[in-house]
């Protein structure tokens, strides 16, 4: 297929190159090792994508990537580099960070070996020089600062009288050069290197004199708009928009940041999203056929990171490209013959597929949901992997269906006036957090108008449970890193704190990131809320599907049960019937992965009546308050047990209340057969089948007031000579979700799921 004219890479002057990404704060150097993607030169055109829209699974993009990364290694040179074809130093660079942005170990020979190449290179070309700062930040900041302080001075005098960047110190400048050159700046300022206002402002000004009338941006001002370099375009703007947010806002005195909200929204950046919104394809180039495809996907991939958004248009772009590029890998993990669009794949696959921690609630038509447009970027750099895994946010509607607020565990909003909300947006919000959802929410600048729109929120949304002030043991102040306690607020649903809110500033010392002192607290705080709201399990895979099924349904995960497969069934009952909502569903990993069990995720919900019961042999019930049961629903629970059922019943956080009610209700339904505590050497804590538990250690609130108790306690019922039911009084269900509760009187997780496991072992062969 014959090139274009026009030049998207750099190298031949009849070909063309974009972009790169650049990090948002220091920390995340990760975000640096894909900004050299845009370095290499003159690719031949790709094969066609498919042009169908697929649908793609984590496992299938896991397996490519791994297979990808297997295909880049092996054409790895003894000397650590890779064949160049232009720019002595591109392949090597693209290469290499496309290996560490999908987790290959930095300190691997092969990594250090290619970064040993690129010091090597000198500073005379803007893609070369560009790309050499980013993968020496992405490496060590310290270890390279001065190197990476001489390269940017290089780039600073390498700026045109337009505001923009060509391929030496000199010539016509092109969009191609421009943007990378504002990647490795930033990059640079990142690591600390002082880069004068005037590069950032003379830059703007260039880029947007050079957008064209449609919104979109060509190699060169005044050719047609297409796809690779609009998106170039558009990071360009997003990354100079933080810069100057950053300028606008500045200072912290009296909770209060000076400039907080002055930063609007940029038309330019405004129009060229909407272009990229009518032209979205994941099978083509947009505007520019099938030339370069694999690049597009990479820079488009880049815009999506950075500005949150998931769709461009009504297109998933992450979800489409995905398919797209798992469909068309090669058997030996190449896409097409060229080593660059593997590493263009292998860059787009591992960046977008990081999981989703926080979602931005975008909750008005203006810019009043978003005062500090960077504070959740800021917040997830500083988190970075501290939960065990590299984590991402996006924004999200007010008008998103539930599943898509669910696909993340915190929904965070903010603002300086409170969003006038009604009944249909109360129940939503109460539903996500019944779903097991964190509602994060901050009165920027701490104004007012918030802090009592809030208020009056909360209690009409809750109406059960009051907002109160969280002590200063809570997770919040401890789950991750210690911190200063800051006043939050929070409600329990549940067992949990499920909504929190900070009715003093968070978002601009999230925003500003280095205010003495105060911005390292709201991070750790921001942070210990991800802890909390994650219990420190791993999160939901990106491209999973988010099932919500009807009120009273059974829950499925749209995969059937396969052959005899175990489901978990839990009671419907009125009252407080599921605290913890993905306690069973962790449950259902932990005896999969540690008891070798096949078993389906997702649990069903039944209600005591024997046309439900008959297909749920064995069930859960937990709670924390006082209830009571039907006469018939009594009636029901008794035949499904004797007709071969198994119940296992806990109180949840070890409450008093429930615990009262649940052995009334026992009494009632069995008074022949007395609840009796189960003998210490009974098979269920013995493990036969199963763990030996026949010590357990507890969490805190049992310590402090039961310092000797090191062993389990289960109670049960017996009909006819079979144990038909189990009770532990200590909770069992928040060892199971695995989340921090300071109140919680239970087991420890690791306890708590093996003695469950035991349970449920017992049922299942006695």
């Amino acid at each position: 297929m014959a090139r274009r004219a026009d030049r998207d890479w750099p190298g031949r002057r009849t070909s063309s190159v974009t972009g790169a990404f650049a990090p948002r704060v220091a920390r995340r150097r990760a975000h640096l090792a894909l900004v050299a993607a845009c370095c290499l030169v003159g690719l031949a055109a790709p094969a066609v994508l498919g042009q169908a829209v697929r649908d793609v699974s984590g496992v299938q993009v896991k397996r490519a990537l791994a297979a990808g990364v297997r295909a880049i290694l092996s054409r790895q040179l003894n000397d650590g580099t890779w064949v160049e074809r232009y720019h002595p130093g591109g392949q090597t660079a693209l290469s290499a960070l496309a290996l560490l942005q999908a987790g290959h170990d930095a300190n691997s020979r092969e990594s250090r070996s290619a970064i040993a190449a690129v010091r090597r290179q000198a500073n005379e070309m803007v893609y070369v020089v560009s790309l050499k700062i980013m993968v020496l930040a992405a490496a060590d900041t310290g270890q390279y600062g001065g190197e990476i302080e001489a390269a940017a001075k290089w780039l600073v005098a390498a700026q045109q009288p337009d505001g923009l960047w060509s391929y030496q110190q000199g010539g016509t400048t092109d969009h191609s050069n421009s943007q990378f050159a504002l990647l490795g700046l930033h990059a640079a300022s990142q690591a600390g290197v002082k880069i004068p206002p005037a590069v950032w402002q003379k830059a703007r000004s260039g880029l947007i004199a050079h957008q064209n009338g449609d919104g979109g941006w060509s190699y060169r001002r005044g050719g047609e708009s297409y796809g690779s370099m609009t998106a170039a375009g558009v990071a360009d703007l997003l990354i100079l928009g933080e810069v100057e947010a950053g300028s606008a806002e500045r200072g912290f005195q009296n909770g209060v940041a000076a400039g907080c909200g002055k930063q609007r929204g940029s038309k330019p950046l405004a129009r060229g999203l909407e272009w990229l919104g009518k032209h979205f394809r994941a099978h083509t180039n947009p505007n520019h056929g099938d030339v370069y495809t694999y690049y597009w996907l990479y820079a488009v991939e880049r815009c999506g990171i950075l500005s949150g958004e998931r769709f461009f248009g009504r297109r998933d772009w992450y979800r489409e490209g995905a398919a797209q590029l798992v469909a068309a890998q090669r058997a030996d993990g190449m896409w097409g013959d060229d080593l660059a669009n593997t590493c263009f794949g292998v860059l787009f696959l591992a960046k977008g597929h990081k999981s989703l921690l926080i979602q931005k609630l975008r909750w008005s038509a203006d810019e009043a949901w978003n005062p500090d447009p960077n504070d959740v970027d800021h917040l997830i750099s500083f988190i970075g992997d501290r939960l065990g895994e590299p984590v991402a946010w996006q924004m999200v509607t007010m008008d998103a269906p539930l599943a898509e607020w669910l696909a993340a565990p915190i929904l965070y909003f903010q603002g300086h006036s409170f969003p006038k909300w009604g009944s249909n947006e109360q129940r939503k919000l109460r539903e996500f957090v019944e779903r097991g959802g964190i509602i994060l929410a901050e009165a920027c600048c701490g104004r007012d108008d918030f802090r009592d729109g809030f208020r009056r929120f909360a209690a009409e949304t809750f109406p059960e449970t009051p907002l109160r002030p969280l002590p200063e043991d809570h997770a919040v102040y401890t789950a991750l890193q210690a911190a200063p306690a800051y006043a939050l607020q929070g409600i329990d649903v549940g067992c949990r704190t499920s909504v929190i809110f900070s009715p003093n500033d968070l978002s601009c010392l999230w925003e500003q990131g280095d205010v003495p002192a105060l911005s390292e607290r709201a991070f750790r705080i921001g942070a210990n809320i991800a802890a909390l709201a994650t219990g420190r399990q791993k999160l939901r895979d990106r491209l999973e599907h988010v099932i919500v099924p009807e009120r009273g349904q059974a829950e499925s995960s749209g995969q059937p049960p396969t052959g005899d497969a175990l489901r978990l069934a839990q009671v419907i009952y009125e009252g407080d019937w599921r605290p913890d909502p993905l306690a069973l569903v962790h449950f259902a990993d932990f005896l999969r992965d540690e008891a070798g069990m096949d078993v389906v995720s997702q649990y069903a919900t039944v209600r005591l009546a024997e046309k439900e019961l008959g297909g749920a042999p064995l069930l859960f019930m937990t709670g924390h308050h006082g209830f009571s049961l039907r006469d018939e629903e009594r009636a029901a629970l008794r035949g499904h047990l004797e007709r071969g059922g198994f119940l296992m019943v806990e109180a949840c956080c070890g409450r008093e209340e429930f615990d009262r009610s649940i052995r009334s209700v026992i009494a009632r339904t069995f008074p022949d057969a007395p609840l009796t505590r189960l003998p210490a050497d009974h098979a269920i804590f013995r493990g036969a089948p199963g763990f030996d538990v026949t010590t357990a250690s507890y969490r805190p609130a049992v310590q402090a007031h039961e310092p000797a108790q090191t062993t389990p306690v289960l109670e049960g019922i017996e009909l006819r000579g079979r144990l038909v039911l189990v009770y532990s009084p200590y909770a069992l269900g928040c060892g199971l979700d695995g989340h921090l509760c300071h109140d919680c009187r239970g087991l420890n997780p690791e306890d708590a799921r093996k003695l469950t496991a035991n349970i449920v072992l017992y049922a299942l062969t006695h």
